[in-house]
This record gives C-alpha cells, sequence and structure tokens, in this order.
C-alpha cells in the first residue's frame, strides 16, 4: 500500500466538517508514514493538495497536519518538505491567501523548520526562503525554541513504553 489509508486520513484530517484538530487521524498518518505503509512523497502530496482548498479552515487542518509528520516521521518527510518545491509553493500560497490565521501559520512554519533545519546542510533552501522572506518585509510570529523542536523525546519515551509492554 503505497497511497491508500494514508490519503483517506489526510482527508479526514483536513476535512471541513471538523470543528478541531482530528490528532486520530494525525497519529495514524504518522504511524503510517514511520511503519512504511504510506510513503512520505504520496502523503505530502495528499496535504498538499489540501494546502490550496478554498475553505481556510481546511488549508489550516492541512498545515496542522503537515507541521505534525514532519515534527514526527523523520527524514523521508524532511526530505519532501525541505525542498525548493515546497518552499516555492508556500510562497505561492502565501500570497493567495487571505485568511490571517492561514497566513500565520504559513510563517511560523517557515520559521520553525528553518530554526530546526539550520544545522543540516541538505536542508538549506528552508533556511534561505526564511532570510528571503525577512528580507522582503514578512512578519514572523513570536519564536519560542521549543517550537522547532522535534519530537524525538516523544518517540524515545514511546519505545521505552513499547519495550516495557512486552
Amino acid at each position: 500500500r503505497v497511497l491508500g489509508s494514508g490519503t483517506a486520513f489526510v482527508y479526514k484530517a483536513t476535512s471541513q466538517l471538523l470543528l478541531e484538530t482530528d490528532w486520530e487521524s494525525i497519529l495514524q498518518i504518522c504511524d503510517l508514514i514511520r511503519q512504511g505503509d504510506t510513503q512520505a512523497k504520496y502523503a505530502i502530496g495528499a496535504i498538499k493538495k489540501k494546502l490550496y482548498d478554498k475553505n481556510p479552515h481546511v488549508a489550516l487542518y492541512a498545515l496542522e497536519v503537515l507541521e505534525s509528520v514532519v515534527k514526527n516521521c523523520g527524514q523521508t518527510v524532511h526530505d519532501e518538505v525541505a525542498s525548493k518545491q515546497t518552499m516555492e509553493e508556500l510562497k505561492d500560497l502565501l500570497k493567495k491567501q487571505t485568511e490571517p490565521n492561514v497566513r500565520n501559520k504559513i510563517l511560523y512554519l517557515i520559521q520553525a523548520w528553518a530554526h530546526a533545519f539550520r544545522n543540516e546542510p541538505k536542508y538549506k533552501v528552508v533556511q534561505d526562503t526564511y532570510q528571503i522572506m525577512k528580507v522582503e518585509g514578512h512578519v514572523f510570529p513570536e519564536f519560542k525554541e521549543s517550537d522547532a523542536m522535534f519530537a524525538a523525546e516523544r518517540r524515545l519515551s514511546c519505545t521505552v513504553l513499547l519495550s516495557d509492554s512486552s
């Protein structure tokens, strides 16, 4: 299953009918990517399609899914997201998007990823995008170091819990 249920969960996690973030579906997406049941490329592609939805709630949910998979799914997702193409798409989306919450979330993610990937030469495009956008006058939200932290601690604690129960 390269696509299958991963895409179904992306649609569920970004549904316009949601009243709040569907963390259960987001965790399912993360699990499917980490287990290799859904390729990162296809999951990210499905998420990106939802970013351009006319409904700002759908776009915001898609950004939350994107944030979660970047934090929790490791290098295969990082390779897809920390790319020139994705950075250009996010900049393009920012130009088209008028909803302040969506705009702020895009700026927040670019800033957090620039910080998180600052010591990763192969993801330099994220840092470059962030710096260029600052020069262009984009106002980024207040940044906290913890915003950029990846879920290594959580993954470690999950491993401990799993090994304790077996």
